[in-house]
C-alpha cells in the first residue's frame, strides 16, 4: 500500500508509524484509517518487527480524532459505515501480537486518545494534553467511555465525557490514561528507549499476555460498538452534531 497520510518506518526491529497530517493536528480521515489498518497489521505480520511506536506529526498533536470536515457529512442513513471504520482500525489494533508505544509529542483528542488507550503503554510529553471532546461537537461518546471506564471508574468517566474537558499530562496520569510523563526534549530518546526494552522481550511471553488482556476485555468492546452504531444513528438523526459542527467552522473561519 503506498501511504499518503501516515509514515511506516522500521529501524532495528521497531516499526514508527506517524500520522502525517501535522496541518489538521493528525485528525483521522477515512483514509487514514484504513492506512493505519493496513500498518498496524503488516506490522503484525512482519517477522522482524519487534516493538510499535505510534506517534503524531510534529509538536502540537498526537491525534486530533475525527476529521470533522468529513464527520459533519455523516447522516443517520451512514453512521454504522463510519462506526464501522473504527471498529474495523480497533480491532486489527487489539490483535496486535506486538507490543505497541503510543509516543504522545501533543494533544490527544476525542478518537485520537481512543487510539493511545489501544496501546499498551503511553508516554507522553509533559506539554500533551487530553480530552474527549465529542460532546462539544454534538457527538456521543460511546467507545471513549468505555475505554474511560475501564481505566479510571464511573466519576472520573462521567465528568471528562460530559464536560469535554481537557486536562494536562499530570493529571491524565493520575487518571491511568497515560502510564509515563517526560520532559518534552525527552519524549523521543524515552519512546525509543522503552521500544528497545520491549522489543527485547520474549515475543511469544508478549503474545500470550496481550491474548489474555484482550480477552479481558472483549465483551465490553463488542458491546460499545454495537451500541455506537446505535447511538451515532440517534445523534445524527436529531441533527445536533451537524449544526454544533457547522458553527464550529463558522467560528473558526471568521
Amino acid at each position: 500500500m503506498n501511504y499518503k497520510t501516515i509514515l511506516y518506518e522500521v529501524n532495528q526491529n521497531i516499526l514508527t508509524i506517524t500520522i502525517n497530517r501535522p496541518k489538521t493536528y493528525n485528525a483521522l480521515s477515512t483514509s487514514t484509517k484504513e492506512e493505519l489498518s493496513n500498518a498496524f497489521q503488516r506490522g503484525n505480520e512482519d517477522k522482524n518487527v519487534k516493538a510499535i511506536i505510534i506517534k503524531g506529526a510534529g509538536d502540537k498533536a498526537f491525534c486530533s480524532g475525527q476529521d470533522l470536515k468529513e464527520s459533519q457529512n455523516v447522516s443517520k442513513e451512514t453512521a454504522d459505515k463510519w462506526v464501522d471504520e473504527f471498529d474495523k482500525l480497533y480491532r486489527i489494533i487489539r490483535k496486535v501480537e506486538k507490543p505497541i508505544i503510543a509516543s504522545i509529542n501533543g494533544a490527544a483528542t476525542g478518537s485520537g486518545l481512543q487510539l493511545a488507550l489501544l496501546a499498551d503503554i503511553r508516554i507522553s510529553k509533559k506539554s500533551a494534553k487530553y480530552g474527549m471532546t465529542e460532546i462539544n461537537v454534538g457527538l456521543p461518546c460511546v467507545i471513549g467511555s468505555t475505554m474511560f471506564w475501564e481505566v479510571m471508574g464511573k466519576s472520573r468517566t462521567a465528568d471528562l465525557i460530559l464536560t469535554g474537558r481537557l486536562i494536562k499530562a499530570d493529571e491524565a496520569k493520575d487518571y491511568g490514561l497515560i502510564t509515563r510523563v517526560v520532559n518534552d526534549e525527552e519524549l523521543e530518546s524515552e519512546t525509543l528507549k522503552l521500544a528497545k526494552e520491549l522489543a527485547a522481550k520474549p515475543p511469544m511471553a508478549l503474545a500470550i499476555n496481550k491474548r489474555r488482556f484482550n480477552q479481558m476485555s472483549e465483551y465490553n468492546f463488542n458491546s460499545c460498538m454495537e451500541y455506537a452504531i446505535e447511538a451515532h444513528t440517534l445523534g445524527y438523526e436529531s441533527g445536533e452534531p451537524q449544526k454544533m459542527m457547522r458553527e464550529f467552522f463558522e467560528k473558526r473561519s471568521s
